[in-house]
């Protein structure tokens, strides 16, 4: 499923991000503080997009899944 492959990609950029994080802290360039907040929000950010992986291909297995989005338009004079 595309969207799955597209969201494992996202992770495994996030996962890139950090050792770049950690060369920061080591040529001084952020503190402490900074790298540790940093680091747990690319460790929030990785839990979230493998909880939606995990949901999105349950809701295919149990075939909840909606393939397509039909927008609906509003007409203007609706206000």
């Amino acid at each position: 499923m595309l969207e799955n492959r597209i969201l494992y990609i996202s992770i495994s950029s996030l996962a890139e991000s950090v050792p770049g994080l950690l060369a920061y802290r080591k040529a001084e360039q952020i503190n402490e503080t900074e790298f540790k907040n940093l680091n747990d929000l690319a460790f929030k950010l990785e839990n979230g997009l493998l909880k939606l992986v995990e949901s999105l291909e349950q809701n295919q297995t149990a075939g909840d899944w909606i393939d397509s989005l039909i927008i609906k338009e509003r007409n203007v004079a609706d206000g």
